[in-house]
């Protein structure tokens, strides 16, 4: 019996701790959590591969919150982490895929350019659109959003990015929201 209760113990234990690190950077020994200050995340971790910065705007104009979204790569044994800050405090912390010591080979090909894909690995895939397009926009949640009350909004930032293939291709565009690739179309023929 007392070999169950440990077993079982032990099991829990597994489990909890992926929970309690959620939401958490160790960086230097130091842990990093929501709620701290960017100040704290960037005496801990440095600064981050790349920054990724928009404001989110109310109709007349005044600004709701800056936000930014800090990827840092710890290289290829350990996941990109992607913090977002508003406001000067750390807002949420994830995780997107392995990261990498030298930029990838830039293969960017249209079959790379998938939903999901982060702004910061398309730059590294693809390096800078031929042209950007970007506006803030405040949308209904659905049963998909985070929240399901009545009335309930988000503010989502949106970019359009067309990328040129050259002459003999299409040219992509790819819609952007909060930092993501949300959709992938095909546009006009491309130059060289």
């Amino acid at each position: 019996m007392k070999s169950i209760s440990c077993l079982l113990l032990a099991s829990l234990l597994v489990w909890a701790i992926p929970a309690m690190a959620a939401g958490k950077l160790r960086c230097n020994n130091r842990l990093v959590g929501e709620g701290d200050r960017a100040a704290e995340l960037l005496a801990a971790c440095g600064e981050p591969a790349y920054r990724d910065a928009w404001g989110y705007s109310q109709p007349g104009g005044n600004i709701l919150a800056d936000t930014e979204e800090w990827t840092y790569n710890f290289g290829p044994h350990e996941l990109l982490r992607v913090v977002r800050v508003r406001n000067g405090r750390v807002y949420s912390i994830d995780s997107d895929s392995y990261g990498f010591y030298d930029a990838p080979e830039r293969r960017c090909e249209s079959t790379a350019l998938v939903p999901g894909l982060s702004k910061y690995r398309l730059l590294q895939i693809c390096g800078e659109p031929l042209t950007r397009r970007s506006f803030g926009l405040v949308r209904p949640l659905d049963a998909r959003g985070r929240r399901a009350y009545a009335n309930a909004y988000e503010t989502v930032y949106r970019e359009e990015w067309v990328y040129n293939f050259g002459s003999r291709y299409l040219m992509r565009i790819l819609r952007i929201e909060n930092g993501r690739i949300v959709d992938v179309e095909n546009g006009g023929r491309g130059y060289d």
